[in-house]
């Protein structure tokens, strides 16, 4: 046998140890069919993306719809996504004439995803996006660069929002009731709502 073929064949046995290693620790992929945690995919479907104001905005919700809603919008939603998103542009450097040479695009995205039926808020938190890119001579080039940074920086938000939403469907807890805590990460095992009241056990005062 080949050094190459001993190789491959090596190769090959790690990667079903450690297939076997990880379906016994319970690992599981993330789209998929979970058990009781459900098929995220089916449940990602189900959720209606809400349309986001101005040039920027558009542009994260078309990335949303793909990853969310790839076969069209869905005809029953369960679950709707409501998003904002603020843009800050910053100059970083300045060269001898005191001209911008690289500027940072920063985008802030924050999100809700809300139960239609109850109306309860099931998650939300914040994706924060920043990329620099070049000022150059040409302003037409320099629009280019801004425009492809910017296309850049809603895909990451889009990805962050998608794959949080996917790890709270996967987790197998999905809203159902009025009293469904608000999560601020999908990966909190903790809720900060207020301690329930409980019932006073002092006796009564005796009577004079």
């Amino acid at each position: 046998m080949s050094r190459a073929e001993e190789r491959r064949r090596l190769l090959g046995v790690l990667a079903l140890g450690l297939a076997m290693a990880l379906a016994g620790c319970g690992f599981h992929p993330l789209y998929g069919d979970h058990g009781a945690g459900g098929d995220t995919n089916a449940e990602l479907a189900q959720v209606r993306v809400q349309p986001i104001p101005d040039r920027t905005g558009q542009l994260l919700y078309n990335k949303l719809r793909d990853r969310f809603n790839p076969r069209g919008k869905p005809a029953e939603p369960r679950y709707v996504l409501e998003v904002t998103v603020k843009e800050r542009s910053d100059s970083l450097l300045l060269d001898p004439s005191d001209t911008s040479s690289r500027n940072n695009l920063e985008l802030t995205a924050s999100f809700q995803l809300r139960e239609i039926q109850s109306g309860v808020t099931a998650l939300q938190g914040r994706s924060q996006a920043s990329i620099s890119y070049d000022v150059l001579d040409s302003q037409y080039a320099t629009i280019v660069s801004e425009q492809d940074v910017r296309d850049r920086a809603t895909k990451i938000l889009s990805d962050d929002i998608s794959t949080r939403v996917a790890l709270y469907f996967s987790s197998g807890k999905p809203a159902s009731a009025a009293t469904q805590p608000v999560l601020e990460s999908p990966t909190s095992p903790f809720s900060s709502g207020p301690p329930s009241s409980l019932p006073s056990t002092s006796p009564p005062p005796a009577s004079p």
